[in-house]
């Protein structure tokens, strides 16, 4: 375990490996635990992989405020610097694209390729709609149990979401070794009830639809044909000018934790070679992963 001072507060990181360099980046709510047990091995043969708890997440400090991409994108450069990284690729799910785009858009040089995994983008909000969510209709009465209703979608449509993520705690984990527990750890509770995080994360913070056009660093973006934020993938499509969209069938936005060794394999094409990857239209490559019956997709760390 390694912690070090970083703009301010103590940031929790791992780094395995040896190669071209990669950084991890996970969504709001979670960990570098979703990559440690399987991405990171998988990936840690043929590069130098990184991974770190995001402010507040973790083993990493927690300030009352810092939440936005780009304060994150600032806190990732301060790691990328301390390691000697001195340009990477990185993959960011959910919430963690959006601070590997905000790094992208920031400083071009220092980032080669752009991974997003189902990641929602603050400036294209207005694309994720819960009526045109194909989940909806498959896990509705599911999630009324937890009083999760489309009247209830509708109104927690806010500028501070801590609502909807403390809502979200209700239900059980869904994957991994903790399957069936409770996600509300005083932590997480803390981390919703004591900062900003919900209403900053959500904020363009200048990644605005206009600026994601500057963007040319390839960016491959793997989202689940089941995912509430779909819409966003295929608006980027047309937007970045070095952007290709690979839809894994039957799935949503938890692919990666589903079935971490068949994303890690999903994703290695592109890593190799960002550029090219993209330009020749070879996309990612790897077998779809189907959803289990009983999942609930699209409910979790980025509201």
């Amino acid at each position: 375990m390694a912690k070090t001072m970083l703009n301010g507060i103590t940031v929790h990181h791992q780094v395995k490996g040896e190669g071209p360099d990669v950084v991890l980046i996970h969504g709001i709510t979670s960990t570098l635990a979703i990559w440690y047990t399987k991405v990171i091995p998988a990936l840690a043969s043929d590069y130098r992989v990184a991974a770190y708890d995001l402010r507040g997440h973790g083993y990493s400090g927690m300030t009352p405020t810092g939440y936005s991409s780009a304060d994150m994108a600032g806190d990732l450069l301060a790691l990328m610097d301390h390691v000697g990284m001195e340009r990477a690729r990185l993959v960011g799910h959910s919430f963690g694209g959006s601070i590997a785009l905000h790094l992208a858009l920031l400083h071009p040089d220092r980032v080669a390729g752009v991974v997003l995994v189902d990641t929602g983008v603050a400036c294209l909000r207005h694309l994720r709609t819960i009526k045109d969510w194909p989940g909806w209709k498959t896990y509705e009465k599911e999630l009324n149990q937890y009083g999760m209703t489309y009247d209830w979608f509708v109104h927690a449509e806010s500028e501070d979401v801590s609502d909807v993520i403390r809502k979200t705690f209700e239900i059980p984990q869904q994957f991994g070794a903790r399957k069936g527990s409770s996600r509300a750890s005083p932590r997480l509770k803390r981390l919703v009830d004591e900062t900003a995080l919900g209403s900053e994360f959500r904020r363009v913070a200048g990644l605005t639809e206009e600026r994601l056009a500057e963007i040319t660093t390839p960016v491959l973006a793997v989202y689940g044909e089941m995912s509430p934020y779909q819409k966003m993938a295929a608006h980027m499509a047309g937007v970045l000018p070095n952007f290709r969209c690979d839809l894994v069938a039957n799935t949503g936005h938890f692919y990666l934790l589903q079935s971490p060794e068949l994303f890690a394999e999903r994703i290695r094409g592109f890593l190799a070679d960002p550029a090219g990857n993209v330009a020749d239209g070879r996309g990612a490559d790897g077998p779809s992963s189907p959803v289990s019956p009983g999942t609930r997709e699209g409910i979790g760390n980025e509201p």
